[in-house]
């Protein structure tokens, strides 16, 4: 969804849009390659992103794409994978005191940028692969409370055997708890709550480096009530480690999703519109064929028939010959 701004006056420059005419070389490449794409099929998760000489020592890490946008490889001098709020806390402490450098790794490290290399050699990486526990599910409450290192995937589902949903969430499900909060994951609604994961937490607990009079660690409860709760809740990892979330979720409900294109001529005017009138409206816009992908996303009772599963591809790692195949329906 676009951004809600006050004005809904949104600019977009205005293309020229003309027919494609497709010579029979181009033809026999593409299908060439879709060829190759059938054979090539496969739908494993991605390879797990920390590489170990050592015993959990002399270690790299990568992120779900296989490479950084700088194309550097990230060393790290060793990684630790805590399974319990005692060990992180322990874990933390003991870098805080000998004042070692440390970043949090997550299941499948899906971050484009660098952020999750620390910044010398030596450092070490704090992994939430086992911080993975479901500690309590309120039905009355409508609340549920769990480790930072659940996937998005397993939040969902176990939410679902409780009669109980996320409301909004970003497409991937691959995504753990911690790594969508810190990061403000989101979804794509103006209404309600917002679109965001962590429009929809009423507590964290953290874990920070503390002072000698601290034991060097300190553990935080923050919820609503608190001033900082918000700054925590998206803090980018600056402020510690995230070790439990509390999310207060809806009753059950389906989504009922309808795609329709439409030309781009008043995609200024209709934005907000659309927005305010689909619970999980969005719009992709495709400037070369002036173009607008309208989704239609509302929500329908849980008794409604059918179980569709939105498949999304435009954040995984792609082969070439997908790439190639793209790029020549685009000229």
């Amino acid at each position: 969804m676009l951004p809600n701004h006050d004005s809904a006056n949104y600019s977009f420059p205005k293309m020229s849009c003309s027919k494609v005419f497709m010579s029979s070389s181009s033809a026999a490449l593409i299908l060439s390659c879709l060829l190759l794409l059938l054979v090539n099929a496969d739908c494993s998760p991605p390879d797990y992103p920390i590489k170990c000489l050592h015993n959990n020592h002399e270690c790299t890490i990568t992120n779900i794409y296989g490479t950084f946008p700088d194309r550097s490889t990230c060393q790290v001098a060793g990684v630790v994978y805590p399974s319990s709020e005692d060990e992180l806390v322990s874990v933390v402490a003991a870098a805080t005191k000998i004042k070692r450098k440390m970043k949090v790794a997550t299941r499948y490290s899906a971050s484009i940028p660098k952020s999750v290399c620390p910044t010398d050699e030596g450092g070490h990486l704090i992994s939430t692969l086992n911080l993975n526990k479901i500690h309590k599910v309120d039905k009355v409450a409508g609340t549920m409370t769990v480790d930072t290192g659940v996937t998005l995937r397993r939040l969902i589902n176990e939410a679902a055997e409780a009669g109980l949903a996320l409301p909004n969430s970003p497409y991937w499900w691959g995504l753990t708890v911690g790594g969508m909060l810190e990061t403000g994951a989101h979804g794509s609604s103006l209404w309600g709550s917002g679109s965001a994961v962590h429009d929809y937490v009423v507590e964290i607990r953290i874990v920070s480096p503390g002072g000698p009079e601290d034991g060097f660690v300190k553990v935080r409860t923050l919820n609503e009530s608190h001033a900082e709760f918000d700054a925590a809740k998206v803090s980018l990892g600056v402020l510690g480690v995230i070790s439990q979330v509390t999310f207060r979720l809806e009753p059950l409900f389906k989504r009922s999703v309808t795609y329709m294109t439409k030309d781009d001529n008043d995609l200024g005017d209709e934005a907000l519109v659309f927005g305010k009138q689909y619970e999980f409206a969005e719009l992709t816009r495709y400037p070369t064929r002036c173009k607008v992908l309208h989704c239609i996303d509302d929500r329908v009772p849980s008794t409604t028939l059918g179980n569709g599963l939105n498949d999304f591809f435009r954040f995984r790692s792609t082969l070439v010959p997908s790439l190639a195949l793209n790029r020549l329906a685009g000229e």
